[in-house]
């Protein structure tokens, strides 16, 4: 091969191999230059990374005599709620009241047809009568059947004389077997009726026992026959407000049958779950008398009543029990109401009053030492 052959070949021939050339030539120039710049350029100084400030609020302290207290959430309920009932089989004629007012104790809510059980009290009256009747009637026979005792007994003693008189004739034989036979007769009769008027005499306490009883028994009836009359007249039986009403005009009440609901407004409670690690200071407390109360929302001060004795299911506290001051149809006094409590102990020494923001998961506090 000779030198000009190859000088052929390696000069580009064709406008595409020339610019494919050039290209690779600048993609390499420039590789070079960037390596040059990296092996040359100068070290660049660890950064200084500076300890982040957070801005906090502090507060002197000092341990002194103080009241305990933590808030806490509690929900009004009450302990006696009476859902009233009734075994009459009635009409109801008409509903005094509605869901939601408030009624004095022993007003009138409910009122049912007492026609049939008025009807029933009329006949049992009756009854009652006619057996008082019976009674004076067998009182007065007695006294007089007793006011008749001695003329029985005159009687019977004149009828054996005049007996052994014949009887002392027939011996002398001064008078006939037929004569003496019917002064017999008359002594017996005289001796039987004299018999007859003791037996009735003495069984009169018997008969005047079994009327009392029957009298007793018809005063029963008619005292229940009164109660059901009364309670045709549903009247409340204590002071609160009505829950719920189940009945309307028109309807008819069933045995057993729920007519209305209502709460004792004198058993309303505050129920506040108690954080455990309160839980052994709350019973030391109260086996001391000592005074525990919470302080509501609504300006109310509750007196602490009593402390549960379970945890119930979802809970990880006891629940404490403060008693409601009730006022009548007031929107704070709602059962079921959700109510926010400040619940404060009795004084303790070495206590530290912290505002809530400076507590950790509700067990740690942080101390500020050489500003950190």
């Amino acid at each position: 091969m000779n030198p000009s052959s190859a000088l052929r070949r390696l000069k580009p021939e064709s406008p595409r191999a020339r610019r494919a050339v050039a290209g690779a030539g600048f993609l390499a120039a420039a590789v070079v230059m960037s390596a040059s710049i990296f092996a040359t350029g100068p070290k660049p100084l660890p950064e200084q990374r500076e300890e982040k400030a957070w801005p906090v609020s502090t507060l002197a302290i000092e341990p002194a005599r103080l009241r305990p207290s933590f808030s806490a959430h509690g929900r009004i309920e009450a302990s006696h709620l009476a859902r009233l009932r009734t075994d009459l089989n009635a009409q109801v004629l008409d509903v005094h009241v509605k869901a939601g007012e408030w009624v004095p104790k022993g007003a009138l809510l409910i009122s049912l047809d007492d026609r049939e059980s008025r009807l029933a009290l009329a006949q049992h009256q009756a009854t009652v009568s006619e057996l008082e009747a019976v009674i004076r009637s067998i009182e007065l026979e007695a006294a007089q059947i007793e006011a008749t005792t001695d003329h029985y007994a005159s009687m019977q003693k004149i009828a054996q004389q005049k007996l052994d008189r014949h009887q002392n004739l027939m011996s002398e034989r001064l008078i006939s077997q037929a004569l003496l036979d019917e002064v017999t007769a008359q002594a017996n009769q005289a001796q039987i009726q004299y018999r007859t008027h003791l037996r009735e005499l003495e069984d009169f306490p018997n008969r005047l026992a079994a009327a009392n009883a029957k009298l007793s028994r018809a005063r029963a009836l008619l005292a229940d026959a009164q109660l059901d009359v009364d309670k045709s007249r549903i009247l409340a039986p204590f002071s609160g407000p009505v829950l719920d009403v189940h009945v309307a005009a028109g309807d008819r009440s069933g045995m057993g049958s729920p007519l209305l609901e209502i709460a004792d407004a004198a058993s309303f409670e505050l129920r506040v779950q108690i954080p455990n690690a309160y839980g052994d200071r709350f019973h030391a407390h109260l086996s001391r008398s000592s005074t525990v109360y919470a302080d509501t929302d609504y300006g109310a001060r509750l007196k602490l009543l009593r402390f549960a004795s379970q945890v119930r299911t979802g809970q990880s506290g006891l629940d404490a029990f403060f008693q409601v001051a009730v006022e009548s149809g007031a929107p704070a006094t709602a059962l079921g109401r959700m109510v926010a409590v400040s619940v404060k102990l009795p004084e303790e020494d070495g206590v530290v009053a912290l505002p809530v923001q400076s507590l950790y998961e509700n067990d740690r506090i942080y101390a500020v030492k050489d500003q950190r």
